[in-house]
């Protein structure tokens, strides 16, 4: 895998297997919660308004997998490259 396609991968692998924990801490106390040490990889929209209250919208993990699955060529022997890909950026 080339770097580009690396970084894709790592992205994608990202969006699809990020927990929705820090979004709902964030949500819990938006103005006490320095975002930079959050993993909101899964949220697509989050938005506070003047009242206080909290609205986030979280991305399609479905279609994060699925692209994930495209990357790698689709099919079975897709889906083994695919969790080989997986395991190599846990690492």
């Amino acid at each position: 895998m080339d770097a580009d396609r690396e970084t894709l991968v790592e992205a994608l692998r990202k969006v699809a297997l990020s927990r929705p924990n820090d979004a709902i801490a964030l949500a819990q106390e938006p103005k006490d919660t320095y975002v930079g040490d959050l993993d909101l990889w899964c949220v697509s929209e989050f938005k506070l308004n003047s009242a206080g209250s909290v609205e986030i919208k979280f991305v399609d993990r479905v279609k994060a997998i699925s692209l994930l699955l495209d990357c790698v060529g689709g099919g079975e022997d897709g889906m083994s490259a695919l969790l080989e890909a997986l395991e190599e950026t846990e690492e």
